[in-house]
C-alpha cells in the first residue's frame, strides 16, 4: 500500500476535513519526493558516461575519451596522430595520407604507409618472433583490413594494425597494449573507429578525357555541367557607363552539388558582385570519384555586352 495511502487511513481520530487536508498533503509530498528520485536518478546516469574530446585537422575528425593526449608528428605526405594515456600501456597511432589514394594506386600506398607501421608494432612488442593472425573489423560503414601481432614472452602484449581507404584517403591505425589494458585499448579503439570522419577531397574540374589531378586547383570552366545557371542582372550603372566584358568567378561545390563558396577572380569590379550573387544560386548534380563523394572546384564565366 502506497504510503499516501496508509497514512491516510490511520489517522482516523482527526475529522473528515482535515483528514482530507492531510491525506492531499501527504499526496503532494510523495509526487514531489517521486519526481525527485527520478531526476536524480537520471542524472546520476548521465554523470556515468564517459566525457569525450574531439580533434579535427586537415579534414581528419575523431572523437577520444579523456585522458589521453594527442601527439601530432604529421609531415607534408601523412597526418601521424599518436594517442597515449598516463599509467597505461595502451598507444594508438594514426596515419592518414594526405595524397588521394585511388583503386590503382592502394597497393602501393599500403606498402609505404601500412607495412612499415606494422613493423613498428612488432619491435613495440619486442620479439622477433610473434603470432601474426590476419582480422577484420568496421571502421564507420566500411570493413577494413588488419592483422593482429601477438607477443609470445613473459609480457604478453598485443599490437593490432588495420587499414582502411576512406575519403579516397588511406587511414591506417596501430593499437599496442598488454594484457592488464585490454579493456581499455578496446573502449579507445571502438570510439574512434565509430566516430572517425574523413572529409571528402577537392579535385579540380576537369574534362571528361582527363585523369584526375592533384595538382593546384585552377578548375576548369563549369557553365555547361550546371543543372541549374542563374544569370546575374545587368547593374544599371554598368549599364549606363556601357561597360562590358567577361567575369570569372571561381566556385566550390560540396559532395551534394551546392556551391558553399565564390569570389570573382577577373572582371569589371562593377559586375563582379552580381555575379558571385548568381553563382552562389547555381546547382550542379553531386560527383563522385570511384564510388566517393567528392568537392569540385572551377570557374564559371559571365558575359556582359554594352548596348
Amino acid at each position: 500500500m502506497p504510503l499516501s495511502d496508509t497514512l491516510c487511513t490511520i489517522t482516523t481520530s482527526t475529522s473528515k476535513s482535515e483528514r482530507f487536508l492531510l491525506c492531499a498533503t501527504i499526496t503532494r509530498l510523495a509526487l514531489i519526493l517521486s519526481i525527485t528520485s527520478v531526476l536524480s536518478f537520471g542524472v546520476y546516469a548521465q554523470s556515468t558516461e564517459p566525457k569525450l574530446n574531439h580533434f579535427a585537422a586537415d579534414g581528419l575528425s575523431f572523437d577520444y575519451p579523456d585522458g589521453y593526449s594527442v601527439t601530432d608528428e604529421s609531415s607534408s605526405e601523412a597526418q601521424r596522430l599518436t594517442l597515449t594515456r598516463r599509467g597505461s600501456s595502451v598507444q594508438l597511432t594514426i596515419i592518414a595520407t594526405k595524397s588521394l589514394v585511388l583503386r590503382n594506386d592502394e597497393p602501393a600506398a599500403i606498402e609505404k604507409s601500412t607495412e612499415p607501421l606494422i613493423k613498428q608494432v612488432a619491435k613495440i612488442l619486442g620479439e622477433n618472433r610473434s603470432e601474426r593472425t590476419e582480422i577484420k573489423t568496421q571502421v564507420g560503414s566500411k570493413e577494413a583490413e588488419g592483422v593482429r601481432l601477438r607477443s609470445s614472452g613473459k609480457s604478453r602484449r598485443t599490437g593490432e594494425v588495420i587499414w582502411v581507404r576512406l575519403g579516397l584517403r588511406l587511414i591506417s591505425m596501430a593499437l599496442v597494449r598488454s594484457d592488464p589494458d585490454d579493456a581499455t585499448a578496446s573502449q579507445l579503439l571502438q570510439t574512434i573507429r565509430s566516430s572517425l570522419r574523413v572529409e571528402a577531397p577537392v579535385i579540380a574540374a576537369m574534362k571528361a578525357e582527363e585523369e584526375p589531378t592533384q595538382e593546384p586547383i585552377t578548375g576548369g570552366v563549369l557553365n555547361g555541367k550546371a543543372l541549374a545557371l542563374p544569370q546575374p542582372a545587368y547593374p544599371p550603372l554598368a549599364r549606363a557607363a556601357h561597360i562590358s566584358g567577361t567575369v570569372t568567378v571561381q566556385v566550390l561545390i560540396d559532395e551534394q552539388g551546392n556551391v558553399t563558396a565564390a569570389h570573382a577572380v577577373d572582371g569589371h569590379p562593377l559586375l563582379q558582385a552580381v555575379c558571385v550573387a548568381a553563382a552562389q544560386q547555381t546547382k550542379f548534380s553531386p560527383t563522385l570519384l570511384e564510388g566517393e563523394p567528392v568537392r569540385v572546384t572551377g570557374v564559371i564565366k559571365y558575359n556582359f555586352v554594352a548596348r
